[in-house]
C-alpha cells in the first residue's frame, strides 16, 4: 500500500509539473512551435517585441535600452526575427522556420560600450551554470547602437542545462559585467 501511495504521488507530481516545464527554454522545438513563436513576434513590430511578456523574460541587464543582453533560444529567435521583418510587412518564410527549428545552437547577444570594442574578440561571453563554464563556438558583431556595440556569441544547445540558473559574464579589455538569468524562465 505504501508503494502504491508513493507511486501515485510521483505520477501526480510529474503530471502536474509538465506544464511548468513546457514553458522553459526548449532546445528542441517542433515546426509548429516555431510557427507559434513567429506569429507571436509578428504581433509586435520592431523593438516593441522586447517589451512583450515572453521576450522580456529572455532579456538581462537594461537590454535593449542599455547595457545587458538577451538569450536567443529558438522560440525567442523566431519571435524577435519575426517582429523585425514585420516592420517591412513581411513574415518568416517556411525555410526560415525550418532553419530555426533544426538549429543545434542558440545565441546570446550583448550590448557593451563601443569605445573599447574594435573586433568581436574584444568581448568574451561566458555562461556559468554551477561548475560548468560554457564558451561560445564563435563571436561576431551584432547591431551597432550610438554608444554601444552589439556582440553575439553562438553556443551549442547541448552544452547547457536549459532549466538552470545561469550567470553570464561579459568580459572586455578594461571591464567585466556579470548578469544572472534563470534559463527556465526563457521560453
Amino acid at each position: 500500500m505504501r508503494f502504491i501511495t508513493r507511486y501515485i504521488s510521483l505520477v501526480c507530481i510529474i503530471t502536474l509539473g509538465m506544464p511548468v516545464l513546457s514553458e522553459a527554454f526548449d532546445t528542441q522545438l517542433a515546426l509548429e512551435q516555431v510557427k507559434e513563436a513567429s506569429e507571436y513576434g509578428s504581433k509586435y513590430k520592431g523593438k516593441e517585441v522586447f517589451d512583450s511578456p515572453i521576450v522580456k523574460k529572455a532579456c538581462f541587464g537594461e537590454y535593449p535600452h542599455g547595457e545587458g543582453g538577451i538569450v536567443m533560444s529558438k522560440y525567442i529567435n523566431a519571435a524577435v526575427t519575426s517582429a523585425m521583418v514585420a516592420l517591412k510587412d513581411k513574415t518568416l518564410t517556411p525555410d526560415d522556420i525550418k532553419e530555426i527549428a533544426r538549429s543545434a545552437t542558440f545565441k546570446v547577444a550583448v550590448a557593451v560600450p563601443a569605445e573599447n570594442v574594435k573586433t568581436p574578440e574584444d568581448v568574451q561571453i561566458i555562461l556559468i551554470q554551477g561548475t560548468n563554464n560554457v564558451l561560445p563556438q564563435k563571436t561576431e558583431f551584432g547591431v551597432k547602437y550610438k554608444e554601444r556595440q552589439g556582440v553575439v556569441g553562438t553556443f551549442q544547445s547541448d552544452k547547457v542545462d536549459p532549466g538552470a540558473n545561469t550567470t553570464i559574464i561579459v568580459k572586455m579589455r578594461n571591464d567585466s559585467r556579470k548578469y544572472t538569468i534563470d534559463f527556465s524562465d526563457v521560453k
